[in-house]
């Protein structure tokens, strides 16, 4: 049976047994595995502390051809989450990727850019990003990054530039009113104050982004209209939308 060695963030865990874990890791080798942690949950575990979503591990993992779960065989904690999960909000952004890239990755399939956007929303909370700011960041860039959210740069059908902008979901693209009418598809007006923010998710790292001010109206629609982006890419809300609305009271889907 193979062995994977790989440094991993701890997505989501449930339980299994009175004893054990089912965790599903976010490994940069394999991508996102799902493996039985047997004793974990126990005061005597050599995993205890290590498990707790968004920490940063190094596992092993023996891995079971045609088997969903592997097994995990060790966990080395390499950067905790507890300073995180202390704090509500940013507990709430936890909560709310780990969700979203449990859902949205697809299983035993490398996505480094995708590793290295979580690796940068949690530096970026660390270094003091609003948690509201954090969620959009994580949000906009894991949709673009597959495709859903491209940069605004004008309507795609006319070459219009100016705002507002209508995202048509479907094709993944931006268009004016005039245009976004012939079609069917559903669009959601982007505002010059969203775009400018947008365009800042986009160009800078979060933690640079935490020692800039942006307005609250601004974030609070953008935060909404990403949310809608995403719960239509994945297919449904995400459990843990009332927590990260009530971050800024954006609007959902």
């Amino acid at each position: 049976m193979p062995l994977l060695n790989s440094e991993a963030f701890v997505l989501l865990r449930h339980p299994l047994t009175e004893s054990s874990w089912i965790v599903t890791l976010f490994t940069r080798e394999e991508g996102v595995v799902r493996a039985v942690a047997k004793g974990a949950r126990r005061t005597t575990s050599p995993f205890r502390g290590a498990l707790e979503p968004l920490s940063r591990v190094r596992v092993e993992v023996v891995l079971k051809e045609g088997r969903e779960l592997g097994t995990l065989r060790s966990a080395e904690l390499l950067e905790g989450s507890l300073d995180l999960h202390g704090r509500w909000p940013e507990a709430a952004v936890l909560m709310g990727m780990g969700e979203t890239l449990e859902r949205a990755l697809p299983a035993h399939a490398a996505e480094e850019e995708s590793y290295r956007l979580l690796g940068a929303v949690l530096a970026g909370l660390r270094a003091g990003a609003p948690p509201l700011l954090a969620w959009v960041y994580f949000s906009a860039w894991l949709l673009r990054l597959h495709g859903v959210f491209p940069r605004p740069e004008g309507c795609v059908t006319c070459g219009a530039q100016g705002y507002p902008l209508l995202l048509d979901l479907g094709a993944g693209e931006w268009r004016c009113p005039r245009c976004q009418r012939q079609r069917p598809a559903e669009g959601r007006a982007l505002t010059g104050p969203m775009a400018s923010l947008l365009e800042a998710v986009f160009r800078s790292p979060l933690a640079s982004l935490s020692r800039r001010e942006f307005p609250q109206e601004a974030l609070s629609a953008l935060s909404g209209m990403v949310y809608w982006a995403l719960a239509a890419y994945l297919g449904r809300p995400l459990a843990n939308w009332p927590a990260l609305e009530s971050l800024g009271g954006a609007a959902g889907p």
